[in-house]
């Protein structure tokens, strides 16, 4: 039979399952790859080698494990990640550890209070108790710090790390967690940040000294309390003790009776209350902008009542393991003796879970997700309307009529049935919440869907669930930017990442692995503003020189301007930028480790024999260069195609013989390789007539020598650390009988 070019114009499917390999019929088969190994689906269609990683930093301790925390400022710039480890928080800053450096020494005069800094004998300590004249390293105020990198104690534990919950409000972070009271983590500075313990009481003091004298003698007892507003929020304080005022008349404008209390700090004004008849139930009567109050008779507005405290959270088994905002209200959730219990602020008072009788609209609210069966709570996510996610089901609480929760009007509904693992923390995409399903091996979405009123759950691993089969996912994140690419950790830490625009109807998984023995552990996302894209950070466990390391890795940017700067194609990468040399040092995470190299835009080696390998922190390079990469190579980015197959024909049962390839690239390096399989691949060359550019665009052809097989599949692999896209590919394929 005659050769037929076939061409492939997309791979927005993605790595597909060998499930479907006689899925002709669908319309992914047409777009979809049988493997996609550390390439990158674009959202338009197109497949680029992913980047390299850049080594940051390694861990305060490798031994342990740790976890990362994403800390968004984007509007201001300060974003961070948050490495928390065994009983301390690290903190990164546009790719870099936060260091501190010009801190002042100790002085035995002054007052220090939480986070200051100082040094004293060539150590930096952070401060953990508010005190005068003691002097490091008393460990009952001081914490030292390693070298100049800026750390904060902190009470969890390499174990506790994992299981941290936390949301974010400004420049404060909420954590939670099942073994330790509810914190707050609180940005006041780059090397400035404070770690306390969250009472669950108003944040304005209590009046006291109250006091009160009758306008007249009489024969009545009357009884007040006072509380105090704060400024700006008009926060109220929980109540003062009673005021009496024995033997007296009834108050009148002529003779009030005479409140007052010491001034609160922080008070805009003062509510004031009264329980006239001695029944125990105080009603407002008014307010004042000072600490005094007279009352000329007022009637009890016994609707409004003073706020009654609730001190939750006190004790072991009643921590709190979940956290999120909502309505302007911090919501928790799930403790060891209430699993099933979620928790909701006052509005606009965060800390404050006190409650007015009778209840008012803004009080705090107290739930329980009530099932036939046990439904401990495993997220909390604020949309629209209140998510909670169980171990169980998918909740929604939908409030009043106008969708505002209120202590009255609560309203849950179960919208689904599949539950969620409680140590994966979801990911808004969109209009849409996706979270890892109980038992970890399914990634779900939850969005509203019209058609149905209702909310809608997908499966979105069920086009490529070989990937998830066998494993449990441990981690999860999502950038938005450049190609909305949702990222998760597998259990044997392969990276595996989704390209999805739902409204596009794309989603396409792709894998990705790591040289050096290494695994990824835990990823976040943080907005690079002056990129205009989103960055995956990453905690990857490597084996180096014989021992086990963590290292705090950072990916590149895909987006490539000049090769000499931008190509980082390698991981855990160091860059050399400054006058040509020949030595480079600095490579002491990667000792005794085989590096790929690019110098001056140009390959030095790809990581392959004759090797270039780590020794005594450095590596010698051929001739001096100015701009050099180096890092563990990349082995390999490939993209395998399906078996060759068209519905309504009988193409899938002949012989197939690919006799070459034309590939459409964009922005690529001249080298890669094609053909049947990984043994049997060719070279692309240029011809000698052409001249070397750059970077490569258009057509790329390949000839190759295969034999008839039953398949007709083409694998292309890249090698040299330079980008790669491949927007189509074109095998010309013999069909035999």
């Amino acid at each position: 039979m005659p050769v037929q070019p076939i061409i492939q114009r997309s791979f927005v499917g993605g790595e597909l399952d060998p499930k479907l390999g006689a899925r002709a019929d669908l319309g992914k088969y047409l777009t979809g790859l049988s493997t996609c190994r550390n390439f990158v689906v674009h959202k338009h269609g197109g497949v680029s080698n992913r980047p390299g990683t850049k080594f940051v930093a390694e861990v305060k301790g490798s031994a342990a494990n740790v976890t990362l925390i994403p800390f968004l400022f984007e509007a201001a710039a300060q974003s961070y990640i948050i490495e928390a480890g065994s009983g301390y928080f690290r903190f990164y800053y546009q790719g870099a550890p936060v260091v501190v450096s010009g801190v002042a020494a100790w002085s035995g005069a002054t007052a220090y209070v939480v986070g200051d800094l100082v040094v004293s004998g060539g150590v930096n300590y952070y401060c953990i108790l508010a005190h005068t004249n003691q002097i490091p390293p008393n460990a009952t105020y001081w914490y030292p710090l390693t070298d100049d990198i800026y750390e904060v104690p902190s009470p969890y534990t390499s174990g506790d790390a994992s299981q941290v919950a936390w949301t974010q409000s400004a420049d404060t972070l909420t954590l939670a967690h099942p073994s330790h009271a509810p914190r707050s983590l609180q940005r006041l500075g780059p090397t400035n940040w404070v770690l306390s313990t969250i009472i669950t009481t108003p944040t304005i003091g209590t009046p006291i000294n109250e006091a009160g004298i009758a306008g007249a003698a009489g024969a009545r007892t009357f009884r007040y309390k006072v509380t105090a507003a704060k400024d700006p929020t008009f926060e109220e304080s929980l109540a003062s003790a009673t005021i009496t005022i024995a033997a007296a008349a009834d108050p009148t404008v002529a003779a009030p009776h005479t409140l007052s209390c010491d001034p609160v700090t922080g008070a805009i004004e003062y509510y004031w209350y009264a329980d006239p008849y001695n029944n125990g139930v105080f009603g407002f009567i008014g307010a004042s902008l000072g600490p005094a109050f007279s009352d000329v008779g007022f009637l009890p507005d016994y609707t409004v009542t003073p706020p009654i405290n609730r001190s939750l959270f006190a004790s072991t088994s009643n921590y709190p393991a979940k956290v999120s905002y909502h309505g302007q209200r911090l919501v928790f959730g799930r403790s060891v003796n209430q699993p099933e219990t979620v928790w909701a602020s006052k509005v606009g008072a965060y800390n404050n879970f006190s409650i007015s009788t009778p209840i008012q609209d803004d009080d705090s609210v107290e739930f329980v997700i009530a099932s036939t069966i046990l439904q401990p709570v495993a997220h909390l996510v604020g949309l629209k309307k209140l998510l909670v996610l169980t171990d169980e089901g998918e909740w929604m609480i939908y409030g009043d009529q106008d969708g505002i929760l209120r202590p009255t009007a609560i309203n849950p509904n179960q919208e689904g049935y599949a539950g969620a693992k409680s140590d994966v923390v979801p990911v808004v995409v969109g209009n849409s919440v996706v979270y890892v399903q109980a038992r970890g091996t399914v990634v779900r979405e939850l969005s509203f869907d019209q058609s149905q009123g209702g909310f809608a759950g997908q499966d979105l691993t069920n086009y490529s669930s070989h990937l998830f089969d066998g494993y449990s996912i441990r981690s999860m994140a999502y950038a938005r930017q450049p190609h909305s690419i949702l990222w998760v950790v597998r259990s044997d830490g392969t990276l595996l990442g989704a390209t999805y625009v739902k409204e596009q109807e794309v989603l396409a998984w792709h894998r990705h692995d790591t040289g050096a023995s290494g695994v990824f552990e835990r990823i976040a996302v943080l907005p690079d503003n002056t990129a205009g894209e989103d960055v995956l950070y990453a905690i990857v466990k490597r084996t180096i020189d014989g021992s086990t390391v963590r290292y705090v890795e950072v990916f590149a940017s895909r987006h490539v301007v000049d090769v000499v700067t931008d190509a980082i194609f390698m991981d855990a990468t160091i860059t050399y930028s400054g006058t040509p040399v020949t030595t480079i040092t600095g490579l002491d995470h990667l000792e005794g480790e085989p590096v790929a190299i690019l110098a001056d835009g140009s390959v030095i080696s790809d990581g392959s024999l004759p090797a270039y390998t780590v020794a005594a922190g450095s590596v010698t390079l051929p001739a001096a260069k100015a701009v050099v990469h180096v890092g563990i190579p990349i082995t390999y980015p490939d993209v395998v195609t399906l078996d060759l197959d068209v519905q309504g024909s009988n193409i899938r049962d002949k012989k197939k013989r690919v006799q070459g390839l034309s590939a459409l690239v964009l922005d690529s390096g001249v080298g890669f390789y094609a053909g049947p399989d990984a043994n049997n691949l060719i070279e692309h060359r240029l011809e000698l007539w052409q001249p070397v550019p750059t970077l490569m665009n258009g057509l790329a052809e390949v000839l190759l020598t295969c034999t008839y097989e039953e398949k007709g599949r083409v694998m292309v692999r890249v090698k040299d650390p330079l980008p790669f896209t491949l927007l189509a590919l074109m095998p010309l394929t013999e069909i035999g009988g």
